[in-house]
């Protein structure tokens, strides 16, 4: 599978405020964004941005070929948290929606899940977070995803860039300074000790607006 992940920063790499606040980059980025899923199989977040964002995941603002869908919604939710009233369930029955959770999550939430038209993936222990690689696998064995975008917030990038899970990382950095050691950064975890253990990116391009955004291409090294 072909793993884009996707986000928007500022100058000083946060991709929200310390209160949460998330429109960082313009409705031209924006537009950008909603092209991409244009040519992927599935949008991935995780649960946090669920909670906070209550996202649709579905394409607006440009116009894709006519044969082209909607591409699935994929959640990473350990313990099935994702609220039955939020915009993802309520349109489940329209767009494909796949939810990965772990053998913790409780079987009465998945049943009504379930019956809301989600499908599930078991991917990891109880008590511990989703297995990434074998979640990755199933989605495309199972659900025929081979290209997905990860539109996750700082925990997911982590889990993704500490498993080595990407191929191409494309990051709109805009003409803003927001500081804060509580504002969200573009990658959170607990992140790498040493440089040497660290993940190298090739550059491969770079595209500068003139509302002072630059669009910035990568290509993880792994598959150079």
């Amino acid at each position: 599978m072909f793993v884009i992940m996707n986000s928007a920063i500022s100058v000083d790499g946060k991709i929200c405020t310390r209160t949460g606040e998330s429109e960082i980059s313009s409705y031209l980025d924006l537009k950008r964004v909603h092209k991409l899923r244009c040519v992927v199989d599935g949008i991935l977040v995780g649960i946090s941005t669920v909670l906070k964002d209550d996202p649709l995941l579905s394409i607006r603002f440009v116009k894709c070929s006519k044969t082209k869908k909607n591409p699935a919604r994929v959640i990473i939710d350990s313990n099935a948290r994702i609220p039955l009233d939020s915009k993802i369930v309520r349109t489940a029955k329209d767009i494909d929606t796949i939810i990965i959770v772990t053998k913790g999550a409780p079987k009465n939430k998945l049943e009504l899940l379930r019956a809301n038209k989600l499908k599930i993936i078991v991917s990891g222990e109880r008590g511990k977070k989703v297995n990434l690689k074998k979640a990755f696998e199933q989605l495309e064995t199972k659900f025929g995803i081979k290209k997905i975008l990860v539109e996750g917030g700082g925990e997911i990038n982590w889990s993704i860039i500490k498993n080595n899970l990407f191929d191409e990382l494309i990051v709109t950095v805009s003409p803003l300074i927001v500081g804060g050691r509580d504002a969200i950064t573009l990658i959170e975890g607990k992140g790498f000790d040493k440089i040497e253990k660290c993940l190298r990116l090739d550059l491969s391009k770079i595209h500068k607006r003139s509302n002072g955004e630059i669009v910035i291409h990568y290509n993880n090294i792994k598959n150079k």
